[in-house]
């Protein structure tokens, strides 16, 4: 391998002179590896290698969890090793940093030399994307010839003319890049000057100049009008490009005096009178801010109440999201969100960008990179449907229910890229490890409702529990804490019923059904479908979690799930409190579920007035029970078993209310004359629902952590004198 490669270079030269980005896997050995990307990297001045680089090169390197923090950057040659694993989510982050012209080196160990990865479904799956014309494939049994051969095949086949990615030569308004991202400007600042009450929806596939956009959008009307703009979105990280922007518009405006300061910091830009900051979506909402503009961007990513919220509260208001990406794609927020617009505000306006920025139209890597990474995944055409679309009801005999192995997965990619569209479509977050974990992991079971070979429903079941007595103790005193095993782990750490982690669940993770096929009983067939399933593997119990709202709330009571946990805390995706709903299959299950209903119901009656005192009543209601006059001897030691865990530093606080209220009461009733410290504290807490501020204050604590300690001291007092 001493002699010179000369087709890198041939590689380089074509991709530059096109802005196409190319992908090369190098399959062979790890020296042969190196003596091919030492001539890639001499050709590039910026090179970044996911995971750890080789000691033999001066490269910079990222760590997978540390990809994120690339973003907004670029590299001109990205090396991902997947000898020993790959990282479907660092890898989709990372790709979209390679710029035009620019090459993504992709090393894999030889087939034959790699039994253990290329058995896994995430593997099998990798190596068929590799067949794809898209991807240049080079292995260490080419000769030089040979990979001359390959390389002007693949140039032939995925770059075209010059031609037809020519750069646009022409200065266009506001520094915009392309035409399409002037009709954007021109949308967005339409917001403002057009009529109130029509809000725009921006949407883009990655790598469009959304965000640019929008920031050109914003300061090309400060410098034309007094406003107030604020910006809105998942976190500031993700409007650095908008702001980045903003900033260079004004900074290069005509009028722009060497004296007039162009903001605070990087996130509140003001210009003469114009404003521009970033504020977070809930304090946005909890302070009442005002402004004349409002821009919310990655509006997936944000709870669909809350913006609901902010399309009542602001007069004009752009959204814009991420189709496809990394950033967990918003085909869903699109679907689920256009269809309250046109509802509340039909004069909405909808655009939608396509034309890439950094790199030429029909992008190699792009185009691999989206195929394999399923972010192209869709839901089934609506066309194949009309047939089932215009039928009044849907006969069982139509429809087929099946569990799919990944065997099935992988042998039919139409099937799976309907299976994952739907799953994407129903949850904002679902991202490229989700799709692999669907293919490897064993416990997770996947369920297909089809009609006529068209998927229009699935759902996820992930088998989990069996634990040791010793290690299901161990969860429910919050000693230990395994991966997964989310159902069985929460009813005993959060609950304090170990049982339930000794015995077989399933935990449906996800259950969707195709849009258009909503509100047909298509969910609740598929549900029972999956039940008897679970009925017939022995599963002890089955059990969900989601953000409980009354739709979501009846699904699920109508199928005889009942809830025996609520999170106190609003999930940050759903912006709901988390419920916690199971059915008990087996009679070994019943024992703790009648426990765990118990318990609830009492701790509930409490919460209500209290952690949950902001619940609407369509959710509170279905919850409460009639109060209980008096406990059995059975439920009296359930409540001490939950109180003695409480106690000993597992549980919480807020899941136990219920039961520190019955306790406190019994002792109000046994207690004459002299009232302990402890007792004090105690009742003080419960019996006045003092907030944690006026307790720690009273009683001099640093902070609730010391307080609660506290508390549980003085509870294992009381306890011993009951």
């Amino acid at each position: 391998m001493s002699s010179p490669l000369n087709y890198p270079s041939h590689l380089v030269e074509q991709l530059q002179a096109r802005r196409h980005r190319g992908l090369v896997v190098l399959e062979g050995d790890a020296d042969w590896q190196h003596y091919h990307l030492a001539a890639f990297i001499s050709l590039y001045r910026s090179p970044l290698w996911l995971g750890k680089a080789a000691s033999c090169f001066d490269v910079p390197s990222v760590t997978p969890k540390k990809a994120k923090a690339w973003l907004g950057q670029e590299v001109d040659c990205l090396i991902v090793d997947a000898n020993e694993t790959f990282h479907p989510d660092a890898f989709g982050t990372l790709s979209g940093t390679v710029c035009g012209g620019g090459v993504l080196l992709l090393l894999i160990s030889p087939q034959d030399g790699d039994q253990n990865n290329a058995t896994t479904g995430s593997m099998k799956w990798l190596r068929q994307q590799m067949a794809q014309s898209q991807c240049l494939r080079l292995c260490q049994s080419d000769s030089a010839e040979s990979c001359e051969q390959k390389v002007n095949a693949w140039l032939l086949a995925n770059v075209v003319s010059e031609d037809d990615n020519a750069q646009q030569t022409s200065q266009l308004a506001w520094g915009c890049v392309t035409t399409e991202q002037v009709t954007a400007v021109e949308a967005i600042r339409k917001v403002v000057t057009g009529h109130r009450k029509r809000p725009l929806v921006l949407t883009a596939d990655r790598g469009r100049g959304k965000s640019s956009a929008l920031g050109l959008a914003a300061a090309s009307l400060m410098v034309e009008r007094k406003l107030d703009i604020v910006v809105t979105a998942p976190s500031m990280a993700t409007v650095a490009t908008l702001f980045q922007h903003a900033k260079q518009l004004l900074a290069n405006s005509t009028v722009l005096n060497d004296d007039q300061a162009l903001g605070v910091n990087e996130h509140d830009l003001s210009w003469q009178h114009s404003r521009l900051r970033f504020v977070a979506p809930d304090r946005l909402l909890q302070d009442g801010i005002s402004c004349d503009f409002l821009i919310v961007d990655e509006a997936a990513a944000i709870p669909a109440a809350q913006l609901q919220q902010l399309l009542k509260n602001y007069n004009r208001i752009a959204f814009a999201s991420t189709v496809h990406g990394y950033e967990g794609t918003g085909r869903g927020f699109a679907i689920k969100f256009n269809q309250y617009l046109s509802q509340t505000q039909p004069q909405w306006r909808g655009l939608h960008l396509s034309q890439p920025i950094r790199w030429a139209s029909r992008d190699p890597l792009e185009g691999w990179t989206f195929s394999t990474l399923m972010l192209d995944a869709e839901i089934a055409d609506e066309h194949p449907l009309i047939e089932l679309l215009t039928q009044q009801t849907i006969s069982n005999d139509d429809i087929q229910v099946v569990s799919l192995s990944k065997q099935d997965l992988l042998a039919n990619p139409k099937r799976l890229s309907q299976v994952f569209g739907l799953l994407v479509n129903a949850h904002y977050q679902t991202s490229p490890a989700d799709f692999f974990q669907l293919l490897d992991d064993q416990a997770l079971q996947v369920w297909c409702m089809s009609w006529h070979d068209e998927v229009i429903g699935c759902c996820l079941v992930s088998l989990e529990g069996e634990f040791t007595a010793e290690l299901a103790d161990c969860v429910m005193r919050g000693q230990r804490r395994l991966r997964g095993h989310l159902l069985p782990q929460s009813v005993a750490a959060h609950i304090g019923l170990s049982l339930a982690a000794q015995q077989k669940a399933g935990r449906i993770q996800r259950i969707a059904i195709h849009p258009r096929l909503w509100r047909r009983q298509l969910g609740a067939k598929l549900l029972q479908a999956v039940l008897r399933w679970a009925q017939d593997y022995k599963l002890d119990y089955v059990g969900t979690s989601f953000g409980i709202a009354p739709e979501l709330l009846a699904f699920w009571r109508q199928a005889d799930f009942a809830v025996i946990r609520l999170g106190v805390t609003k999930d940050m995706a759903s912006g709901c409190h988390s419920a916690l709903a199971v059915k008990p299959l087996s009679v070994e299950a019943h024992q703790w579920y009648s426990s765990a209903s118990f318990l609830f119901e009492l701790n509930f009656s409490y919460q209500v007035g209290e952690q949950f005192s902001e619940l609407s009543p369509q959710l509170a209601l279905p919850l409460l029970k009639p109060a209980l006059v008096s406990l059995s001897s059975t439920q009296q030691q359930l409540v001490k078993h939950q109180l003695c865990l409480y106690s000993q530093g597992g549980l919480g606080y807020d899941q136990v209310v219920g039961s520190l209220a019955w306790f406190t009461s019994q002792l109000l009733s046994r207690k004459s004359g002299i009232l302990s410290d402890d007792f004090y504290l105690v009742t003080s807490k419960v019996i006045q629902r003092q907030s944690w501020s006026t307790i720690i204050s009273h009683y001099g604590f640093s902070g609730r952590k010391e307080a609660e300690s506290a508390m549980r001291t003085a509870l294992t007092q009381l306890l011993s004198e009951w």
